[in-house]
């Protein structure tokens, strides 16, 4: 099935700038960079640790590595951050700052726990894991997943799911000139199916095509 809907860069724009209201202005640009710029699955989002993308003297990395034990198939894979998004993940952490989260008592990491995850929710702790039902051993990000799709709802995208996101990224480093191999590498998705059906979500099943061209011919 192809994706209903991408988003654009003016897409991703508005839904900052529609969720800029204080006091999370900050923690959703963040957000929104993270799901569509470093292209992190909501259990990705909900895992990552302050230490694993910002080194102790409070820069982040251009280049880091994401943890096997972050990573939603469990493979680490390399992630980079340009000097552009590195602007709007410092200002979330001098936030930090500002209100005193997660202080160390030490001079590292800007005083902050390295430990401290990354993207904080609405009472500026970890978003939780839930089990999906009482009798599955299987953990989603449901708490993620509902703030990522109140970010989209804010900004008037209507019946869009969290994972939006991370497709419309992926879309848009593909159409700006990324290489195959490069997002596959970036998403650690291993399937070609899959990754295509995120580069041509447009695309459709030949036989669905031929069923629907040309249908006003007489």
């Amino acid at each position: 099935m192809p994706i209903e809907r991408i988003l654009s860069e003016s897409d991703f724009k508005q839904v900052i700038a529609r969720n800029a209201k204080a006091p999370f202005a900050y923690r959703n640009a963040s957000l929104v960079m993270a799901a569509s710029y470093w292209l992190l699955t909501p259990y990705e989002l909900t895992e990552l640790r302050l230490e694993d993308v910002m080194d102790k003297s409070g820069e982040f990395y251009s280049v880091w590595t994401l943890p096997n034990y972050v990573a939603q198939n469990g493979d680490t894979r390399e992630i980079r951050t340009s000097n552009h998004i590195a602007i709007i993940m410092r200002r979330y952490i001098q936030w930090w700052v500002d209100n005193d989260f997660y202080s160390s008592g030490k001079s590292s990491y800007l005083g902050r726990d390295p430990k401290a995850p990354f993207i904080l929710n609405d009472n500026f702790e970890v978003y939780g894991l839930s089990r999906r039902d009482k009798n599955s051993s299987a953990i989603v990000p449901i708490t993620m997943n509902k703030k990522l799709v109140s970010l989209l709802e804010t900004a008037g995208y209507k019946g869009l799911t969290a994972s939006i996101f991370r497709d419309s990224g992926i879309k848009i480093m593909w159409d700006n000139g990324a290489k195959y191999n490069d997002l596959k590498d970036m998403t650690g998705i291993k399937t070609k199916s899959t990754l295509d059906a995120k580069i041509r979500p447009h695309e459709y099943e030949l036989e669905f095509v031929l069923n629907n061209v040309f249908k006003d011919i007489k």
